[in-house]
């Protein structure tokens, strides 16, 4: 349930791939000397000028598998007003004076492979453009938890209120438990399920290792569990009928032969608010972290200076959120 919410939060906070999706300082530096707009301003966020090159290494790692020309300028618009919220809360954090943990800085760098050292090496620049990377991503990540999101907190109250006031979103359908045996031929299945039945379904597992072609076949063709509506209808007719510990008639498909045998039935319930309870903690904390941190975004919009140098970004701006060229906005 909160995994859109928290990921929207956390947006700001794709270091990894905006780091590696970037241009390294001897692009930007030759795109400058050779009069090239990759190393031209594009964006401006209070008195920092960001280029070209940093705006498409943010595009770029989001925009790995784009393949969508038509709409290019409006899904780089967006991506433009994400990286200028970012720099933003960046641009805030810096006049709090926050700064980031040195050992987190350290330890993320660590995490890429970089390690302290006095020597100068061929990768000397791009580990300190990383090291810039890291401490404004742990700054923005710190003024966000420490300041931003400190007062935020759920109750348990809370939590049983939304219960009661949602209790058809708790309903949980019909779950089964499944183990699978599937084969090529027909005689073979037919084999295999009269083996079954003499055996009561004992040798269900080690049948399924000597003979399912499946996926399964390893782990005894056990499945794992599944609710009504999960499974194609076929098979559904066919398991939801059945008893815990029966196995099914052969079920033939394009894939070959198949037999099932349940293990486990749970019928449909409403969930009880134990079930639940971290589930919607975690929902109605990220719903209240994404309100939090849309009035800030929206207050900042109107106090830090944005610009944005239209001729330089190799697209064209359609988006709603900032102004377009001319002097800083607002």
């Amino acid at each position: 349930m909160p995994g859109v919410s928290t990921a929207r939060v956390w947006l700001v906070l794709g270091l990894a791939a905006a780091f590696c999706g970037g241009c390294g300082l001897k692009e930007r530096l030759r795109s400058f000397l050779q009069g090239d707009p990759l190393g031209g301003a594009a964006v401006s966020v209070g008195d920092r000028v960001y280029t070209r090159a940093e705006l498409e290494g943010f595009i770029d790692s989001r925009l790995s598998e784009f393949r969508d020309p038509e709409n290019v300028d409006k899904v780089k618009s967006s991506l433009l007003e994400s990286f200028v919220e970012e720099k933003m809360l960046l641009h805030e954090a810096e006049q709090r004076g926050v700064k980031p943990d040195p050992e987190a800085v350290k330890s993320m760098m660590e995490n890429f492979g970089v390690r302290s050292s006095g020597e100068q090496s061929p990768d000397a620049e791009r580990s300190a453009e990383l090291k810039r990377t890291v401490e404004d991503t742990l700054s923005i990540q710190k003024y966000i938890q420490d300041y931003l999101f400190r007062d935020i907190a759920v109750s348990d109250r809370e939590c049983e209120e939304y219960y009661d006031q949602h209790l058809s979103d708790f309903v949980s359908r019909d779950i089964i438990h499944l183990h699978e045996i599937l084969v090529d031929d027909q005689a073979q299945a037919e084999r295999i399920l009269a083996s079954l039945k003499e055996n009561r379904n004992r040798n269900f597992g080690e049948l399924a290792r000597l003979h399912s072609k499946a996926a399964s076949a390893a782990d005894g063709g056990d499945m794992g569990r599944f609710q009504r509506g999960d499974l194609p209808e076929e098979f559904e007719r066919v398991v939801f009928a059945l008893p815990p510990g029966s196995v099914s008639r052969i079920v033939r498909t394009r894939y070959g032969y198949h037999m099932f045998m349940v293990e486990e039935k749970i019928q449909a319930h409403t969930q009880k608010f134990y079930e639940v309870r971290e589930q919607i903690h975690d929902k109605l904390l990220a719903d209240r972290q994404m309100e939090r941190l849309a009035k800030e975004l929206s207050r900042l919009r109107a106090a830090i200076p944005v610009r944005i140098y239209a001729e330089n970004l190799g697209f064209d701006y359609v988006g709603s959120k900032l102004a377009p060229g001319g002097d800083p906005h607002p």
